[in-house]
């Protein structure tokens, strides 16, 4: 295998808290007047997007200006994370595994749509800092996912080729932009079911995944 890099997301991949998500964001439309929504348009609809973006389905009638959409966002983060942080754990298997990837010298980073404040709160809270060289968060790109934008900067920061880097996904927005980017793609059915994802290479959590795995994920 030639020198490869790891790619993770952060939402439905480090951890898995796609109801955490989905709730805060009932509680944040219902006060201020947004679409009532179930979790399968959660999934279908609002999964995986920025923050930008998610304002504009939840508010489809509000002309909200620049500086009140980013307040109702930001106090949408900060009910998700007053709502998590009691439960706030790492996907399973997600340690040992970059253990394993650790021993290997893979270098491996972080791409998410998330503002700092969700990265802060995830990665500093569970202390998984010293696994990764870096992160790209919602602030560093001009391009949402399913733009490869994000994780075309993940295979800069690891100094890795776009075409030798994995990234981990469980949004299909995110995988399309995995594959755009030119990498190899690996969905966790964390956020989706498996019926509703449409990859090769799918695992519940990272309990499923060995370095058998990987060796096939890339000689694919």
């Amino acid at each position: 295998m030639q020198e490869i890099g790891f790619i993770f997301d952060m939402d439905g991949v480090i951890i898995d808290n796609h109801e955490y998500h989905y709730h805060a964001w009932q509680k944040t439309s219902e006060k201020h007047g947004g679409v009532a929504f179930g979790e399968q348009f959660y999934r279908e609809k609002m999964n995986g997007k920025t923050l930008s973006k998610l304002i504009e389905v939840v508010f489809p009638n509000n002309h909200f200006s620049q500086e009140k959409a980013y307040a109702i966002g930001m106090e949408k983060e900060m009910i998700y994370r007053e709502i998590y942080q009691n439960d706030l754990k790492p996907t399973s298997g997600l340690i040992p595994f970059l253990e394993m990837a650790r021993d290997k010298s893979i270098p491996m980073v972080v791409g998410t749509s998330a503002p700092v404040e969700n990265v802060e709160f995830t990665l500093d809270g569970l202390d998984l800092r010293k696994y990764f060289v870096g992160v790209v968060d919602a602030s560093m790109v001009s391009h949402g996912k399913p733009d490869p934008e994000v994780y075309l900067k993940c295979a800069k920061l690891v100094d890795r080729k776009p075409e030798n880097c994995i990234v981990f996904e469980d949004a299909p927005l995110g995988m399309q932009a995995g594959h755009s980017a030119g990498s190899k793609v690996v969905a966790l059915s964390t956020s989706h079911t498996r019926d509703e994802i449409d990859e090769t290479y799918i695992f519940d959590d990272f309990t499923q995944i060995t370095w058998e795995s990987i060796k096939e994920v890339f000689n694919q």
